[in-house]
């Protein structure tokens, strides 16, 4: 494993938080008279996870100026997460519907985000050299651009100031075609790509955003084949990382991981479950494999946990992994204990 010093330093997440409405008991919209609420959103849910694993973290973003704005600024304290740079102003607090499926019905997502106040979100509100004090990783991801052509600048800004400084810097370009088109999302994957150290990309990102061929035949080499192109193009590159996911139906999954490290493709065992909330399975590996990558964990034992703190998650309701390196290494060294006592 290389070694990426980050002793005093702490990793910020930027990005937008919003509230989830879920119909209780796998209801249909149309059917519920009620919703369960849940505040977070996907670079959140990777800074909260990084929070459980002992990290030393940081969130900002920008908020509502009201009772909502105040409930994700508690919920995240209680992750023990750093809030103290997040801006509260103008807009409201973005909202999505989440549908849970059951069987072979889909999980349907509703946004109702206009006008929220990150989405309005001005470059000059943000003081980067505030957000960037004792900073030495920031996560970002392909959601927040896509709010406004303010953010996809700040972005910009904010990643050259990084490289300036030495600061990590790791993306996950979570596309939503519900956001922005393919072709946006190549436009700034190809302008940040030169300054990322660990990329979170799949085999579909780079077959369908970034465009590379594919030429070989079985699963495995195609993504090794795939992440050599990527690391050739972008020699910044430290890692890559990603999963493949097999729906055997809504509420049972396959699910296996990866981690490249420039030469070689590193997977981590495969494993099927019951679930119980799918959101935030992608960040929960997030999570997992930069904990592994900044304490200096063997690359494989980093893939498995990755991928356990992933499978865990999908037995959480709600968006964060409320799991610790504890209950993660146990699955991985004992796998499933019926009850512990």
């Amino acid at each position: 494993m290389k070694n990426f010093k980050m002793s005093g330093k702490k990793i910020l997440g930027f990005g937008e938080i919003m509230l989830r409405l879920t119909p209780p008991n796998n209801q249909k919209i149309i059917q519920a008279n009620s919703f369960d609420a849940v505040y977070s959103g996907g670079e959140g849910n990777v800074i909260a996870s990084l929070a459980m694993f002992g990290h030393d973290t940081k969130f900002v973003t920008k908020l509502p100026e009201n009772y909502l704005g105040d409930r994700v600024l508690n919920k995240f304290r209680g992750y023990n997460v750093d809030v103290n740079d997040v801006i509260l102003g103008e807009g409201r607090l973005g909202i999505y519907y989440s549908e849970i499926g059951h069987g072979f019905r889909s999980t349907e997502v509703i946004y109702d985000r206009k006008y929220s106040a990150i989405s309005m979100a001005k470059k000059e509100e943000f003081d980067m050299e505030k957000i960037l004090d004792s900073v030495g990783l920031i996560h970002l991801s392909g959601i927040t651009p896509a709010l406004s052509n303010e953010l996809y600048e700040f972005l910009l800004d904010l990643i050259k100031e990084c490289k300036k400084r030495g600061i990590l810097i790791s993306y996950d370009s979570n596309y939503r075609a519900k956001l922005w088109t393919i072709e946006e999302a190549r436009g700034f994957l190809e302008k940040i790509l030169p300054y990322v150290d660990f990329a979170f990309l799949g085999y579909l990102d780079m077959i369908n955003i970034l465009k590379f061929e594919d030429i070989e035949d079985k699963f495995d080499k195609k993504l090794e084949s795939l992440y050599k192109k990527l690391f050739f193009k972008y020699p910044n590159l430290k890692y890559a990382a990603c999963t493949t996911r097999k729906v055997n139906s809504i509420n049972n999954n396959t699910l296996k991981g990866y981690l490249f490290n420039g030469e070689n493709l590193i997977n981590s065992n495969e494993y099927t479950f019951d679930i119980l909330d799918r959101v935030g399975g992608g960040d929960a590996f997030t999570a997992g494999i930069l904990n592994g990558i900044l304490k200096g964990t063997d690359e494989r034992r980093t893939v498995e946990f990755g991928t356990c703190a992933s499978v865990l998650k999908h037995s959480i309701i709600g968006d964060v992994n409320l799991v610790n390196e504890e209950t993660i290494n146990s699955l991985i060294d004992s796998g499933l204990c019926n009850i512990k006592r």
